[in-house]
């Protein structure tokens, strides 16, 4: 534990850190089972598809849900990852290791991984649109690909992390070698 940090500040530190961690186990459980729940839920499908997605034609069949569900398993996956970087990182912090590589490493992970979660999101909802009018008659199918500003936003966060953990990591290697001097 670095002498610079005061205990309440640690103490403070690992609060939150436990904090974050409960809401990353929470985030685990409901991210990594809600696809298979909307999607095992045809009625839920067709409200979605019908008022939020504007689709007119589209088919509910379990081929299609579960080309839905394989879709929309990109971005799930990518924001499981996150969550894991973040659950990690938040661990690394609850153990008072605060500048060191370890954390600068998950923090490098989670920027990498809501860079790639602002692409998967689109590509998702764009792979699952197409599963549910797959099977409409020629000229019924729907290729859509929209991007919003949650996208924007999503990739910015992620290259402002990957610029922290290029910050952590000089200040890890400054305060190790700051160690070796003592």
């Amino acid at each position: 534990m670095p002498d610079s940090f005061s205990a309440n500040g640690l103490r403070r530190i690992r609060r939150l850190a436990w904090i974050v961690r409960l809401l990353c186990l929470i985030g685990l459980i409901v991210i990594g089972t809600l696809p298979f729940i909307f999607w095992a839920q045809p009625e839920w499908v067709a409200e979605i598809a019908a008022s939020t997605w504007k689709l007119e034609t589209f088919q509910l069949d379990l081929t299609a849900r579960l080309g839905g569900l394989a879709a929309m398993l990109l971005p799930t996956s990518v924001s499981l990852f996150a969550l894991w970087q973040m659950w990690a990182l938040f661990g690394c912090f609850a153990e008072g290791e605060l500048l060191a590589l370890r954390p600068a490493q998950h923090l490098r992970r989670l920027g990498l991984g809501l860079c790639a979660l602002s692409a998967m999101q689109p590509l998702g909802h764009t792979l699952a649109i197409l599963a549910l009018t797959w099977g409409n008659p020629k000229g019924q199918r729907q290729l859509w690909f929209g991007l919003s500003s949650d996208h924007y936003l999503a990739l910015l966060f992620g290259l402002l992390l990957l610029a922290l953990s290029l910050v952590l990591s000089e200040a890890a290697r400054v305060a190790n070698e700051n160690a070796e001097f003592i």
